[in-house]
């Protein structure tokens, strides 16, 4: 896959998507493409969690941009769906390898371990942000 047909992807994964949650999706793939490989090897050889990472955060731009769609998501399930279905395994793989290379390599060095980790860190970002996943 090239870089532009990653991004025509994503663009249209993006409109598929109601532009009320948009922006909230964003945050998603924001936090994606803010992922750092130590934090990726702290989390896979720690057993550090989403949730960990996430109070460790402080008051940042990403943490409040976290709150606000957490708070938008937890009363729009018919949003929740949308999220979901965007916060994919394999577009998770491709943000990164186009959007956070350093991270992409380090997850895929630790082969099935670091597919468990995105497995969980994806259902773990879900969460935090009120989005059912069972």
């Amino acid at each position: 896959m090239t870089p532009k047909l990653y991004q025509a992807l994503k663009q249209n994964r993006l409109q598929q998507i109601s532009p009320v949650v948009r922006g909230h999706v964003s945050t998603y793939f924001e936090w994606l493409k803010s992922i750092r490989p130590e934090e990726v090897v702290d989390a896979i050889e720690q057993g550090k969690t989403p949730q960990q990472a996430y109070k460790e955060l402080g008051l940042s731009p990403l943490r409040l941009g976290i709150a606000a769609a957490r708070g938008f998501l937890k009363v729009a399930p018919k949003y929740q769906t949308q999220l979901r279905e965007a916060a994919t395994l394999n577009l998770a793989y491709l943000t990164l390898q186009f959007e956070n290379p350093a991270t992409y390599n380090t997850i895929r060095q630790y082969g099935s371990r670091g597919k468990q980790f995105m497995e969980t860190w994806i259902k773990g970002s879900l969460e935090i942000l009120g989005v059912k996943t069972d």
